[in-house]
């Protein structure tokens, strides 16, 4: 199945074949509409992954296929990088790193530690009043955060990212805020394959990419994948880019 999508300003074609929409997404779509008339209030979805899994593209994609299934309730996909610090703070500030060394956050933008945690926990909170403040969100033409720029205003909310279920430091016990808590596991090789591809794509040369898998974006794949909480349903992306489902709760 082919949808034709827009993540952070940029246009491209989702697909997810026709089993995996049928046995795995669809049934997830409907878990979703379930709890939300039963409670009868905004529901907070939780999907988290390490990066190069492809949450995003997941993420808009649920979006749209609850928009195209009769009696699904829509719902409407958000993503967790709109609460990066500002390039100007990350500039200003510095973090410990797994190494012991004192590192500039612009240098490890991504990290845990380059996240506005307590704002995300407030919008988080927030997003179960009836009158939701807008999110802010991450421009991939302007490289840095658009405050309150995303107005909240389906029943469903589906907010994405990389740490959603990190167990440690100031992440841990964020997932208690979420209705529902999907992790999207992948196999190390074909993230850095993916991630190392999207650094030359964007300019890089494969030198700098890998340089740059190996001090950050490696860096980042690795702790998610150790140190995450249980979640409701975990997925398994293949090296084909087929979904399956490991568990449900």
């Amino acid at each position: 199945m082919e949808a034709k999508l827009t993540v952070n300003g940029f246009g491209f074609v989702a697909r997810y074949g026709e089993k995996d929409v049928e046995r795995v997404l669809l049934p997830l779509l409907w878990r979703w509409t379930e709890l939300q008339k039963e409670r009868g209030e905004r529901l907070v979805v939780m999907l988290a992954a390490p990066p190069g899994a492809g949450k995003s593209t997941l993420a808009a994609f649920m979006e749209w296929l609850s928009r195209r299934t009769p009696e699904a309730t829509p719902l409407q996909a958000v993503g967790m990088d709109g609460f990066h610090y500002p390039n100007a703070y990350l500039g200003a500030h510095s973090f410990v790193d797994e190494d012991g060394r004192e590192v500039c956050m612009r240098s490890r933008k991504g990290a845990p530690e380059t996240f506005d945690v307590k704002g995300l926990r407030a919008a988080l909170l927030d997003a179960r009043s009836d009158a939701p403040g807008p999110w802010p969100a991450y421009s991939r033409v302007l490289h840095d955060v658009v405050p309150a720029s995303l107005p909240i205003d389906e029943k469903i909310l589906l907010v994405e990212g990389n740490y959603l279920l990190l167990d440690e430091g100031r992440w841990k016990g964020l997932a208690d805020l979420a209705d529902f808590t999907v992790f999207l596991r992948a196999p190390e090789e074909l993230l850095r394959e993916r991630l190392v591809g999207r650094k030359v794509a964007g300019g890089a040369t494969l030198e700098e990419a890998r340089a740059w898998y190996a001090a950050s974006d490696g860096r980042n794949v690795t702790r998610v994948l150790a140190h995450h909480s249980p979640a409701d349903v975990e997925l398994a992306l293949g090296a084909d880019g087929g979904l399956a489902q490991h568990s449900f709760v």
